[in-house]
């Protein structure tokens, strides 16, 4: 199953038509030959409305795997980023960011292929899938540039891992569903597949200020920082469908080693590393990608099929999590896979649920509760392998602490003496709080 079934039905709505039309030498409805006089005119024509796929977009998978995002707009909007509009034309904020930048691999090509109705629709295709799934996972549409996209992920005040790991869910969601669902969709109709390129980079308070750019009625509130400038430099070197990232998100985070990987370039007959985006006498900063499939991967309702691509499959058995205060606190919050970084010091109380009602174990099977943590506090404590001194064996819930920053997963085991074992994985992030108080000053 696929998250954008009810987008890629309408897209190939549109392509089947339009495919008819184009195989009839179709010319296009926006120039009219004058009889008269012999010349061209522009006259405006309205788009089919099933043409703009944003209006077939259905946001409810997103909501039922990855959850509600506590850090989305209530209403979707470009330009000025709405937490910071409240600056004045003289004024500068200091303030965390992350900044994505999409960019659509080859489009300057199109036009000498296809028509501009064809250019329109694939561009149209793609921004408008940006636009819904930045959305959702609390991104800002800064700017829509043609044949690309600006995206800010950061709310004021808030914590800077939730902000990557938002940008980061955004992108992996993107990049699978343009390489491999939508991808099929546009090559069934003899037309070559939408591709995509994602940089993302995060600059902490002191990197990144926000004011406004231009003059009365005619400005830009955005932000200065190398990062935001090595956002776009990372997209344009990232490769088809993938996602290249700067360390600063790696640090932030202690993401996983696991989803990143040294980039190589071509260089004087072979591959070599390509460690650092840029580098001068002063400041040399690292580059990686950013590995999305096993990263969504990790995801319990993701699964690899045989020929690699991933589907959502729907399990009876599955993990709840709720994240409380304290082991003793009783209304804590649910909490979807990675869906922000919970605060040391926090509990999480696991369930195990079978077709979403609580699980009641049978008597010929064994159940083991374990945590798997990752990032160095995990290690310097020399407990990277969790098994909770055993207390909750046999038991269908499990009660944790967030005590170690880092990318973790719990993984829930039910033995059976005469079939296969039921294996179940939730994973989650853990940070520290962010606290720093912004710096607003006068220019």
């Amino acid at each position: 199953m696929s998250l954008f079934n009810n987008y890629k039905a309408g897209l190939e709505s549109v392509l089947s038509r339009s495919n008819q039309s184009f195989e009839k030498s179709w010319s296009s409805p926006y120039i009219l030959l004058n009889e008269s006089t012999k010349t061209f005119s522009s006259v405006p024509t309205t788009i089919e409305p099933n043409s703009k796929t944003i209006l077939d977009f259905d946001s409810n998978q997103l909501q039922k795997y990855f959850g509600p995002n506590k850090h989305s707009f209530d209403k979707v909007t470009i330009g000025n980023h709405p937490d910071f509009s409240y600056l004045n034309e003289n004024q500068t904020l200091k303030h965390h960011c992350v900044s994505m930048f999409i960019d659509i691999k080859g489009s300057t090509r199109l036009a000498l292929k296809y028509s501009l109705e064809e250019v329109r629709l694939i561009k149209d295709t793609l921004l408008t899938l940006c636009i819904n799934v930045a959305s959702h996972f609390g991104g800002h549409i800064h700017r829509l540039q043609g044949d690309a996209a600006f995206v800010q992920f950061v709310r004021k005040n808030s914590n800077p891992s939730d902000s990557i790991i938002n940008a980061l869910n955004a992108a992996s969601v993107l990049c699978q569903a343009v390489s491999e669902d939508l991808s099929s969709a546009f090559i069934s109709y003899g037309l070559d597949p939408i591709k995509i390129r994602v940089g993302i980079d995060y600059g902490s308070d002191e990197e990144v200020m926000w004011s406004h750019y231009g003059i009365a009625n005619c400005n830009e509130l955005t932000t200065t920082s190398l990062h935001t400038d090595l956002a776009a430099k990372l997209q344009h070197k990232a490769s088809t469908n993938s996602i290249r990232i700067g360390k600063n998100l790696l640090d932030t985070i202690e993401m996983k080693q696991d989803f990143i990987s040294i980039p190589k370039a071509y260089k004087n007959g072979e591959y070599v590393d390509d460690r650092y985006i840029i580098q001068s006498s002063n400041f040399n900063y690292r580059q990686f990608d950013f590995n999305w499939k096993k990263y969504l991967n990790s995801f319990s309702f993701y699964k690899q099929n045989g020929s690699g691509k991933l589907e959502i499959i729907d399990k009876p058995f599955k993990l709840k999590a709720i994240v409380c205060n304290s082991k003793s606190d009783t209304n804590g919050t649910s909490y979807y896979e990675n869906n922000y970084a919970i605060l040391k010091g926090k509990s999480i109380r696991y369930e195990l649920t079978y077709n979403n009602l609580p699980y009641y174990r049978k008597n010929y099977e064994t159940i083991i509760w374990e945590a798997y943590n990752d990032g160095s506090d995990a290690k310097k404590a020399n407990d990277e392998h969790h098994f909770f001194e055993k207390r909750f064996v046999n038991k269908t819930y499990c009660i944790a602490h967030a005590g170690y920053q880092g990318n973790h997963y719990l993984k829930c085991t039910i033995k059976r003496q005469h079939s296969d074992n039921i294996i179940l994985k939730f994973p989650i992030y853990v940070d520290g709080g962010y606290g720093d108080e912004v710096n607003l000053k006068m220019l």
